[in-house]
């Protein structure tokens, strides 16, 4: 089923239409993992069908999109380039990094935020709450046994079925603790839970004494990050409501943060 795309939103200053729509096509066929028609990107969009014939074929002959014998439009090789000078980048988008502190101050705990890197899954930056608390969960890059934490739970539920599956299937499910869920199936049950609930809860499973707490923050449906904050199970225990709200209050109002001017106090990649 096909849903179409917010009105972009309006902005100060000259911009050019030509580009914008491009750009609105590109992303959109982004989210599509087996690319999609003319016709159906011209609905998503709400853009003239003849307009989008014109604009797929100019980001075929940039190498930005490609167009299969079934007349279908995919990304195009040249995107990788894009893909992988953000992931060499080494500063964390100033809207995320707002969420973070914005979280960690109003809960009071340790906020970290995760993404899908070129191959895997890593720790983009931690804040640390005034209820200071440490532990492997926070620690910014590699990230291991996501099966067993929030974060990783919402990475995996969240993203294309192809990249999920491919990092199970490169992961044995170890066990951290009594509680971490090591079968596949069970698993599987696990992530269709978080996608239809919207966030994730790690009770133990990664580390003893510590629960976890994690959201997706969305584009257009699609999966940027996710956001989380760790905690003593004591305290989770009757503070839950109030986490749980503040988290998805937090991850559905990105756009609307203020840059952060001051990142020093951020650990990032």
């Amino acid at each position: 089923m096909l849903t179409k795309l917010a009105p972009p939103k309006p902005s100060n200053g000259t911009r050019i239409q030509s580009v914008s729509r491009s750009c609105r096509l590109l992303l959109w066929l982004a989210s599509r993992p087996h690319g999609a028609t003319a016709k159906e990107a011209a609905f998503a969009t709400t853009l003239a069908l003849p307009t989008t014939y014109h604009l797929l074929n100019t980001l075929v002959d940039e190498g930005l999109l490609t167009k299969d014998p079934r007349r279908r439009y995919t990304l195009g090789r040249s995107t990788a380039l894009l893909a992988q000078a953000y992931l060499r980048g080494s500063a964390v988008p100033d809207a995320l990094v707002s969420a973070l502190r914005r979280l960690a101050d109003r809960t009071e705990e340790t906020a970290y935020l995760a993404d899908w890197g070129e191959h895997d899954i890593r720790v983009l930056a931690s804040v640390e709450g005034r209820n200071i608390l440490r532990v492997a969960e926070v620690a910014a890059g590699p990230y291991d046994a996501a099966h067993a934490r929030a974060n990783g739970k919402v990475l995996l539920a969240f993203t294309w079925p192809e990249v999920k599956d491919a990092y199970l299937d490169r992961h044995l499910l170890e066990r951290r603790t009594e509680r971490t869920i090591c079968d596949r199936a069970e698993l599987e049950r696990e992530l269709a839970t978080i996608r239809d609930r919207g966030y994730a809860i790690d009770r133990e499973e990664f580390s003893p004494g510590v629960t976890c707490l994690a959201a997706p923050i969305l584009e257009d449906g699609s999966l940027i990050a996710a956001l989380g904050v760790s905690v003593p199970s004591d305290r989770f225990a009757t503070a839950q409501a109030f986490l749980t709200e503040t988290l998805l209050e937090v991850t559905s109002t990105v756009d609307d943060l203020e840059p952060e001017a001051d990142l020093e106090e951020v650990a990032t990649r």
